[in-house]
């Protein structure tokens, strides 16, 4: 009845017309959304690329300028550390990334294949580890480091990272795994190959978008971090740049353009890593499904 008087033959709202509704309230939505997001881009940018006569011309910041400039990106590079922190975040990135992915494709493998007590009850406590904030592990890993004489090393900073991406990443390997039937491992061992065999041969090319999307996740952690870094390195030499930029709202020579110019900086690797490897992305998180 309700049907009959809002849409349909003899309503009072035709089915074409609510489709026209529909399809506007979804691109108003994409809309609203888009310039939420593409906003806060436009502003870093194009503070970035005016030097700083021309962003406070007449008293006002201004974000509507064609005197662009590249000074604010040489300074950086000749009166700051940005390359050698930069330097210092591929380092500590590119290590994190190799040990959450081989650390998840070996803890995942074994929970999908191998058959033990509480397997079910460990892959969820692993998970459930996750869901603590980055803070908790902060004192137990710092003491660690201490008693090793890891701390205020690259060292210290990749594997306390890792500590924050694993549990997701060896989650996510242990579900794609189970996703990949066990017959192809089966056939590959009736033909007479070994377990390390089928598994580099077999198993690793058909879970390639799983650990793919793990050492993406493991990037978008180490890349990103501030507090694990912050408390396990105390030289500057050692900072990343997510940490070393910090250091510039101290310097009176920086202003809004060097910071701006440093976020854009930032955020090149994190894009180019998306734009290329987003199919990957979304297989790997599809968990194997079409």
């Amino acid at each position: 009845m309700f049907e009959n008087r809002t849409g349909g033959p003899g309503g009072l709202v035709s089915s074409r017309t609510q489709r026209r509704v529909r399809r506007v309230a979804l691109y108003l939505t994409a809309l609203i959304v888009t310039a939420f997001i593409v906003t806060p881009l436009y502003v870093m940018i194009i503070v970035s690329l005016q030097s700083p006569e021309t962003l406070f011309s007449g008293g006002e910041l201004t974000l509507f300028s064609t005197e662009l400039s590249l000074s604010n990106f040489r300074t950086l590079v000749t009166e700051t550390a940005t390359p050698r922190y930069l330097l210092n975040s591929f380092i500590i990135t590119a290590g994190v990334v190799l040990v959450s992915t081989v650390l998840a494709v070996v803890s995942g493998y074994g929970l999908a294949r191998f058959s033990f007590r509480g397997k079910t009850t460990t892959a969820r406590l692993i998970l459930f580890s996750y869901m603590f904030s980055p803070i908790v592990l902060a004192i137990p890993l710092y003491i660690i480091f201490f008693n090793l004489g890891l701390l205020n090393s690259h060292l210290a900073a990749i594997f306390s990272i890792s500590a924050i991406a694993a549990p997701f990443s060896i989650w996510l390997m242990w579900q794609y795994f189970q996703n990949i039937p066990v017959t192809y491992e089966e056939s590959a061992w009736t033909s007479g190959a070994t377990r390390w065999r089928t598994i580099r041969d077999v198993v690793l090319p058909l879970a390639r978008p799983g650990y793919v999307s793990v050492a993406i996740f493991a990037f978008s952690v180490a890349w990103n971090d501030y507090t694990m870094v912050k408390i396990v390195l105390s030289e500057q030499a050692l900072y990343p740049i997510t940490l070393g930029s910090s250091l510039f709202l101290d310097q009176l020579n920086i202003g809004w353009g060097e910071q701006m110019a440093a976020a854009v900086v930032m955020s090149i690797p994190p894009f180019l890593v998306a734009l290329f490897l987003q199919n990957y992305l979304l297989q790997g998180f599809n968990l194997g499904h079409e």
